[in-house]
């Protein structure tokens, strides 16, 4: 199902000309334009259509294809599936003391600091700094999830907001990361098309699919394989292409490997996918007739978000996707080359469990022509 469903006739026309002919036929008086009894049947006609279309719209709103927000949520319910929540980041804090102590000191559970007072970060447990040294680290995760909480750089995160005895300042050594946003509509629709898939106990694909992208609201993409009888190997693609870290194979491996989902005969392994390497190699021209757009054009292309990001995001965005240059073109084009010299990527498939990901990029423009 590609197109909503017209439950109810919504055409302009068609209701005009029955609240004519409707009245006419109840009436026996014809309607000429002009007719003030004409002119307020017609100005009732806007508010029918409307509740017409409303009608559909919040008829194909409880359909899974057209589903979204708080309805999709209510369709989740009715299959169990819940939409994953956000997650924290995490980052690792080092505390320091103002001076050598004789006395253990310790940084509660729960202790915030922030980078600027609008991102907050609180231990996760509690830190104990012994008696003769003058730092200790300690977990911290983001008060919210969100993606917005990744990418604080070491030293970025270090205004203290819960003040502790004897210690002088903080800041994260390591760059915060693992953060995502709630599970977007369409991640979640996909989990629901799949859920019927996990109520069967033989271990099917899609259930086994379905089990490993509800472990974490951060994975893009899952293919499974079964190299040999009775073995099955799952592999995780992340979203932006990232490739998995451990916390998250473990998070998968828990969750396809759970007494109600794994048969019994089954051995499942979680791995990360392998990555096949492809470099961009070409030169594009713009045409003659257009040179008042060059800086248009070329930032079109070249800048980041342009043409050949977009290709670059596209093609390492799913499992098992071919390494297709047609694609990079058609962007270009798109975007305003008028000729193109490629001399790599040429097309190549790649296995289901592989993603291709960009090697070197070498984007020269040759000018007009």
């Amino acid at each position: 199902m590609t197109e909503p469903i017209q439950f109810v006739d919504a055409d302009a026309q068609r209701i005009e000309n029955e609240l004519i002919e409707g009245f006419q036929q109840a009436t026996g008086i014809v309607l000429y334009p002009g007719d003030p009894r004409r002119i307020f049947l017609l100005q009732m006609l806007p508010i029918i259509v409307g509740l017409k279309n409303e009608i559909n719209y919040a008829a194909n709103s409880n359909l899974l294809p057209f589903a979204f927000g708080d309805t999709l949520d209510a369709l989740g319910a009715l299959l169990g599936v819940e939409r994953l929540p956000a997650q924290p980041a995490r980052v690792t804090m080092r505390f320091t003391l103002s001076s050598i102590q004789l006395n253990l000191v310790i940084v509660p559970k729960g202790t915030r600091v922030t980078p600027d007072g609008v991102a907050y970060f609180a231990t996760v447990e509690d830190l104990t700094i012994p008696a003769g040294d003058t730092y200790g680290d300690v977990e911290a995760e983001s008060t919210e999830g969100g993606a917005k909480f990744n990418g604080f750089v070491p030293g970025q995160i270090s205004i203290i907001v819960d003040p502790i005895p004897y210690v002088a300042s903080a800041a994260n050594i390591d760059t915060s990361s693992g953060g995502t946003d709630q599970e977007s509509d369409e991640a979640y629709r996909e989990r629901q098309r799949l859920a019927p898939s996990s109520f069967s106990t033989a271990g099917p694909e899609n259930g086994y699919i379905f089990h490993a992208k509800s472990a974490d609201v951060g994975i893009a993409d899952v293919a499974v394989t079964s190299p040999a009888p009775s073995e099955v190997n799952i592999y995780v693609l992340m979203k932006g292409g990232g490739l998995p870290d451990q916390s998250v194979l473990d998070k998968v491996a828990a969750a396809v490997n759970a007494k109600d989902v794994r048969p019994l005969t089954d051995l499942v392994t979680v791995l990360a996918p392998g990555v096949v390497n492809y470099d961009i190699e070409l030169t594009y021209y713009i045409s003659s007739d257009r040179q008042t757009e060059v800086s248009t054009i070329r930032a079109a292309i070249e800048d980041a978000g342009g043409a050949v990001d977009q290709y670059v995001e596209w093609q390492e965005s799913r499992l098992g996707r071919a390494i297709t240059p047609d694609d990079l073109l058609a962007r270009m084009y798109a975007a305003g080359a008028h000729r193109i010299v490629m001399t790599s990527p040429v097309y190549q498939e790649i296995q289901p469990h592989e993603v291709a990901k960009l090697g070197t990029k070498t984007i020269t423009y040759g000018g007009l022509i």
